[in-house]
């Protein structure tokens, strides 16, 4: 779960936790907190787990200090994210493409009539577009900044980041610092990449359909 840090008593090792979207309180002790570079304060966004005392009450285990840095010990390790990789979804969307590629070609080698393959090459543009703008989610959802090793949870930006093949995420104090280094290359980068969103799905279907009217053609000139 996340939260925030909303109480800390520095001189009792112990505070509260403001889980996010509820109005309740999580107590939380030092020694659930994972060794970080400093000790944790009031406003500190957290990464947490709930579990049951022994009197039946909630309280926070496992606290991650997000966006600060782990202490360094002999057990600290980064969190390294794997890259995209295909999953069965994938593999299947693909043996559907070839299925409606064949289907659309038997249909009009068949008919002798183009529109008689619209409505599976339809389909084939549907489950074409499906596979490009598919997000898929990191396994881990901590991370490793790449720049100041801090520990952090995925985000919108970063996942979209993964997806597109990035392997360098960069937390959100370090992304923030960067934004305010480069303002102008970043308005730029902001524009250029808008635009080509716009017309990203219309150059998709351009090009999507080229394998089949190029089929068409070649069915109809050896016809």
């Amino acid at each position: 779960m996340k939260g925030k840090i909303v109480s800390w008593k520095d001189d009792k090792g112990f505070g509260f936790i403001s889980p996010e979207g509820k109005n309740e309180q999580v107590f939380f002790h030092i020694s659930s907190v994972k060794k970080a570079t400093r000790k944790p304060e009031v406003g500190d966004a957290v990464i947490f787990e709930v579990a049951k005392d022994s009197q039946g009450r909630l309280k926070a285990t496992h606290v991650l200090l997000e966006g600060v840095s782990l202490s360094n010990s002999g057990n600290s390790k980064r969190i390294v994210t794997e890259p995209v990789k295909k999953d069965a979804l994938d593999y299947f969307a693909y043996f559907a493409l070839a299925v409606l590629l064949a289907i659309s070609l038997g249909l009009f080698i068949k008919t002798g009539a183009p529109e008689s393959a619209l409505v599976p090459g339809a389909i084939f543009l549907l489950i074409m577009f499906f596979i490009s703008s598919r997000k898929k989610q990191p396994a881990n959802k901590l991370f490793s900044c790449s720049k100041c090793q801090a520990v952090s949870s995925h985000d919108e930006r970063t996942v979209l980041a993964w997806n597109r093949g990035l392997n360098r995420l960069y937390c959100k104090s370090c992304h923030q610092a960067w934004l305010r280094e480069r303002p102008k290359e970043q308005q730029e980068s902001r524009s250029s990449y808008s635009s080509s969103n716009s017309g990203c799905l219309g150059l998709f279907l351009v090009i999507a359909s080229v394998p089949i009217i190029c089929v068409a053609g070649a069915v109809t000139w050896f016809v």
